[in-house]
């Protein structure tokens, strides 16, 4: 993925000729292509934080909309969310209180994005050990209701070596997407994040190269699977 030198623009990378809407289209046909079986919901993690994962989440929502699917975009990053500041909406309840409060119903949680087919699901309320509540058995329903109302659900989640509960969220979806910044990671540490999702049977679907400079896109793809 290019990189983007303005959080605050990120949405606005709209243009369907430009490079960088692009890469998020071979990346989301990618992943249809490639996958051996049927993929509707996609954890999207890194190996550590920095390195845009959840920019991607993002973008990857508005690439399936694009292409005409109901997207439902859930900030599964309870202990450092975003995703409500940078689509510009409040971090009103959301997941933690469905997964805390039985009397949470799933309308409660969700809200409208600012993109067109997109619905969002912020991170909630902080709890002090928010991979508790992940175990809680309401995750899987969560997951299962969501599926029935959308045709795909993106999570953005905690980086795979600063918390537990990308695995634990990783073990929930169909397939998990890594995101890695181009010049930073090494192999060690990426083999070492791989081992981790792999001891919860997570389906690593492939990885996608971000903050790529744009003279080398010419000799990098976006996806690898």
């Amino acid at each position: 993925m290019l990189r983007s030198n303005n959080k605050s623009s990120i949405l606005l990378n709209t243009d369907a000729s430009s490079i960088f809407a692009e890469a998020y289209r071979n990346l989301r046909i990618n992943i249809d292509f490639h996958a051996v079986e049927t993929v509707r919901t996609i954890a999207v993690t890194s190996t550590s934080p920095g390195e845009g994962k959840t920019t991607t989440a993002l973008h990857l929502a508005a690439a399936y909309a694009a292409g005409g699917k109901t997207v439902v975009l859930v900030d599964g990053d309870t202990r450092k969310p975003s995703l409500h500041h940078l689509i510009g909406r409040t971090g009103r309840i959301g997941l933690t209180d469905y997964l805390a409060e039985p009397g949470t119903l799933l309308f409660d949680i969700i809200q409208d994005s600012r993109i067109e087919r997109v619905s969002l699901i912020t991170a909630g309320t902080m709890f002090i050990n928010p991979s508790d509540l992940l175990i809680n058995g309401r995750l899987e329903t969560l997951m299962e209701e969501l599926k029935k109302r959308f045709d795909m659900v993106i999570v953005d989640t905690t980086p795979v070596l600063a918390a537990i509960d990308a695995k634990i969220m990783a073990a929930k979806c169909d397939g998990v997407l890594f995101v890695l910044e181009s010049g930073k990671i090494k192999r060690n540490i990426v083999k070492k994040a791989v081992d981790e999702l792999k001891q919860v049977n997570a389906n690593i679907i492939g990885a996608a190269l971000n903050k790529v400079k744009e003279k080398d896109t010419a000799y990098r793809y976006p996806y690898y699977s």
